[in-house]
């Protein structure tokens, strides 16, 4: 784990970044969480930063590796002796798919090669964000038409298809290679776990904020997401889809790519005061 800024235990962020399968974390994401914890000090609010840094891609580790090193990230905040009630996790892009098979795994365990998460009775997390989320790898066309028709955003028709089939190929080799495909299917791909997997996400989480950009391949596959699996059981209070304007894979992050400051991007602002609100 990598820490931005404070090293508090009482509110922490922990967030798998984009790419969790194919690049390391990249500069954009600690400027991103520098920026946002300067404005958060501004108004009293000191908040300890946690992100992942895969040590392998799906390259030489299939799934489930990522999940397994998002358990033990959790688990190590724990013994750090943070509440579960002060952590809010966040993950964008394929850190997104990343978030929801780790929530997933706590309410419909996974049976991998060490104890289960163990939780205190009625312990949630203080809230989830999924930015841009990629939840449909084997057949994203099913879920409609962007991602052959937004060509103004980032991603490549054909390298996202590329990367997706590469990722679901390889699931479950090494690891679980014993476990059939439609038993690891609905983590890896969090669009195909059945609907009742995710009615009991209000008993491990208080809040749920998805976003994406109108302009981007992703955003059937975001919508659907939300509008099957997280509106029906969080309501239009603590279940959140924010769609930006023009905005392509990731909007947020891209500015500081570039820049140390958001540049009139008004997603951002949307994020750091959910965020700040819990």
């Amino acid at each position: 784990l990598l820490w931005v800024g404070p090293k508090r235990t009482d509110k922490v962020i922990l967030h798998f970044p984009g790419g969790a399968y194919i690049f390391p974390v990249s500069e954009m994401v600690f400027k991103f969480w520098k920026y946002a914890q300067l404005e958060w000090e501004k108004q009293g609010l000191e908040v300890g930063i946690a992100i992942l840094s895969y040590s392998t891609s799906y390259y030489h580790a299939a799934f489930p590796t990522q999940l397994i090193q998002a358990i033990h990230a959790l688990k190590h905040l724990l013994s750090m002796g943070c509440n579960l009630s002060d952590i809010q996790l966040i993950g964008d892009s394929a850190g997104g798919n990343l978030v929801a098979q780790l929530l997933l795994h706590m309410v419909h365990p996974l049976p991998l090669p060490f104890p289960p998460l163990d939780l205190p009775p009625g312990a949630r997390l203080r809230g989830v964000y999924m930015m841009s989320p990629w939840v449909s790898l084997s057949d994203p066309d099913q879920w409609g038409s962007s991602i052959h028709t937004k060509d103004n955003d980032i991603i490549i028709y054909k390298t996202g298809r590329r990367w997706g089939d590469t990722y679901v190929n390889n699931i479950g080799n090494g690891i679980l290679s014993n476990v059939s495909l439609a038993q690891l299917l609905p983590y890896a791909e969090p669009i195909l776990a059945p609907n009742n997997w995710y009615s009991n996400l209000p008993e491990i989480v208080n809040r749920i904020l998805v976003s994406a950009g109108k302009e981007e391949r992703l955003l059937n596959q975001v919508q659907a997401l939300f509008d099957k699996k997280i509106k029906p059981y969080f309501g239009d209070v603590d279940g959140t889809l924010v769609l930006q304007d023009g905005g392509v894979h990731d909007d947020p992050m891209l500015d500081f790519a570039v820049s140390d400051v958001p540049l009139g991007n008004p997603l951002t602002a949307v994020v750091v005061e959910w965020i700040k609100e819990g």
